[in-house]
């Protein structure tokens, strides 16, 4: 068994998810696909808009996780990961990933904090969590993320960034959906972290952005202390999120392996009230359309399905003022393969 911190980036415009199976034609389309994304890279310019961020405050024992080490690219280029057959059916074999407020499947478990408040329009969203080395097999994945969604339950648009434990070498997501452009000459989609956090002890956290610009309407990713300007997604990517999205969410997902078992999410342990325990996600906040960074709203919905192997904790804004608004989520995982209505 192998464990990996990778970033997880992930584009999805439908809502529906499933594990696949791999027949003959798929095998030929996959090779396809691959030819198709291996082809000589060319030389791109982006111009990168104006971005503003949120100034951190932390208890000492949290810092910021760093990237690995690597040489970045040449200036005027970027790097582009190469993908295999082998890397596309992981991709197919996981499913598409699941909404903030999940339809819910066998296989998929979330557990989120979602502000459902569609009087306000957000044109993005920000957070900070801290990471921790989890132990899954090859056909497990446990996640923390940010969600920006919008649509009818059957087909939405949804932007989901993050941080994944999973039991295979590299990523399962990232850069294998075609749309995003990539700008920063070293960290892509699938960039492992260096450190991790220590039950009850040291903490490390990334932040985490997704914006709209007002200008092209495209959707930026931003990540890491200093932040960094990964890519964006054209906005003609998504039916449901040309101008703004409806809804923002924050939390994790366990994928059940093919017995039905969950892995750990976050520390593996449940929320307590300590942040040196369980997962927290903190200064959640999301962006209106003149870039002002706001709190949660009043109408923020806790869902947490009903397998028992997780839970999550809203604490709001107050109980810790270093760390804003905040949530705390997690578990040891388990046998999960019924009991999925939402709370």
């Amino acid at each position: 068994m192998e464990l990996a911190f990778i970033l997880l980036l992930v584009f999805s415009s439908v809502s529906t998810y499933g594990m696949a199976s791999i027949s003959e034609d798929d095998h030929r389309d996959l090779e396809r696909q691959v030819q198709m994304m291996t082809k000589s890279p060319m030389k791109s310019f982006v111009t990168k808009p104006d971005i503003s961020f949120v100034r951190s405050h932390a208890p000492s024992k949290v810092k910021s996780v760093q990237f690995e080490s690597r040489e970045p690219c040449p200036v005027g280029t970027v790097p582009i990961p190469r993908m295999t057959k082998e890397d596309l059916i992981r991709a197919k074999s996981v499913g598409k990933m699941p909404s903030s407020k999940s339809q819910n499947t066998l296989s998929q478990h979330v557990v989120s904090l979602r502000d459902d408040m569609t009087e306000n329009i957000k044109y993005g969203g920000y957070g900070r969590s801290n990471v921790y080395k989890l132990a899954v097999t090859n056909d497990q994945v446990s996640s923390h993320n940010m969600w920006i969604e919008t649509g009818p339950p059957d087909h939405i648009s949804m932007i989901v960034a993050g941080w994944q434990g999973n039991g295979y070498r590299d990523g399962c997501y990232n850069m294998l959906y075609q749309g995003f452009v990539q700008v920063d000459r070293l960290i892509t989609p699938g960039f492992p972290f260096r450190d991790a956090s220590t039950f009850d002890g040291p903490q490390f956290e990334f932040f985490v952005q997704v914006f709209q610009d007002p200008g092209g309407k495209s959707w930026w990713l931003v990540v890491g202390d200093p932040p960094t300007t990964i890519g964006y997604w054209p906005s003609e990517l998504f039916l449901y999120l040309r101008n703004g999205s409806l809804h923002t969410g924050w939390g994790g997902v366990g994928l059940a392996g093919r017995d039905g078992v969950c892995p750990p999410m976050g520390s593996g342990h449940r929320p307590d009230g300590s942040y040196t325990r369980a997962t927290f996600f903190r200064q959640l906040q999301w962006i209106d359309k003149d870039g002002t960074f706001r709190r949660p709203s009043p109408k923020t919905v806790k869902w947490v399905d009903k397998s028992n192997v997780y839970d999550l904790k809203n604490y709001g804004y107050g109980s810790r003022r270093k760390f804003g608004y905040w949530i705390s989520f997690g578990g040891p995982g388990g046998y999960c393969g019924g009991g999925m209505d939402g709370l």
